[in-house]
């Protein structure tokens, strides 16, 4: 089949080069420009690197509603794909391939549709996770859903590693059904607008960690806000000194129940093994520590230089 790929971020990668691999012609990549490189030495979107491997000509326009139809149509594409792209299609956009297009979408619809869905199904407390194929309408995530896959991640693992799993099991499920998509076959079910629920993107603000919360919220609020903006706190420090901003993680639940009388956020012990903080409902161990503007560090070295101790507060 002949298909038009729109893609910008590392979620669409797998897909489209498994359908380079499996032979699919791919006549045109749209993808958003490159807006700032502070060297030519950095590397090509992944993307990229990709479409130069199996020479995927690339259109790359500011907004392709207003300007790309004409060149999408000269493509001669029958079906359009579209994934981690950046930006709403218009309708006309849509109309002008004879099969329509497909979307490959990080999570289980109509639940967090948006633009961070994994993050957000992560920061929910999700325990299964999934990718849904549906077909392109012009209201955001929302169309039939032609196809779902799932699968639990080990409670430990991050956004970038769920991430990673979720984009391989994406790119199988559309080269499973696009022969059926191809002959008209497939048999989409609309979503149930009911059960829909957002999933904006992430704010910076969102990685300060709120120590009331239940170990299990801050332990997911680490996972899901991996790589940016990570999860920090400010260390209130005895004597008047000034509080630190401190990046913190790797973050692990180190017991749950009634640890501790001390208000959440107190340090409760601090040595080379981690540093226990009283949270909501029991103790979270922290793993790592990077000082505003200084490298991450382990607890030891971060102890040995900057004192932390039992009774001081993170907020």
């Amino acid at each position: 089949m002949k298909i038009a790929v729109m893609g910008t971020g590392g979620f669409a990668v797998p897909a489209f080069r498994k359908l380079l691999q499996a032979g699919h012609e791919v006549p045109l990549l749209v993808t958003m420009p490159i807006r700032t490189r502070a060297s030519d030495r950095l590397p090509l979107p992944e993307i990229r690197q990709v479409a130069a491997e199996f020479h995927v000509p690339i259109y790359e326009p500011d907004n392709v509603n207003e300007s790309g139809a004409g060149e999408l149509r000269r493509a001669g594409a029958d079906l359009l794909f579209i994934c981690d792209y950046g930006k709403i299609l218009s309708p006309e956009i849509i109309t002008v391939f004879p099969l329509g297009g497909v979307n490959l979408h990080g999570s289980i619809l109509p639940k967090y549709r948006g633009a961070a869905p994994i993050n957000r199904a992560i920061l929910a407390g999700e325990t299964t996770l999934g990718v849904s194929l549906i077909h392109i309408t012009p209201a955001v995530d929302a169309g039939p859903v032609i196809a779902v896959d799932s699968y639990e991640p080990d409670p430990a693992d991050t956004a970038p590693v769920i991430e990673e799993a979720l984009a391989e099991m994406g790119g199988n499920l559309l080269l499973a059904h696009l022969p059926k998509i191809e002959k008209g076959l497939d048999t989409p079910i609309p979503q149930d607008d009911s059960q829909a629920c957002k999933a904006p993107k992430i704010r910076k603000e969102e990685g300060r960690i709120d120590w009331t919360e239940s170990v299990r919220q801050i332990r997911n609020r680490y996972r899901g806000l991996q790589p940016w903006p990570k999860t920090f706190s400010d260390w209130i420090r005895s004597g008047g000194k000034p509080p630190v901003r401190l990046i913190l993680g790797p973050l692990e639940i180190a017991g749950t129940g009634a640890d501790s009388f001390a208000p959440c956020g107190t340090v409760i012990k601090a040595d080379r093994d981690g540093i226990l903080v009283q949270a909501g409902d029991g103790l979270v161990r922290i793993g790592g520590v990077q000082p505003s503007g200084k490298k991450a560090m382990l607890p030891g070295p971060f102890l040995s230089g900057y004192r932390m101790k039992a009774g001081d507060l993170l907020q």
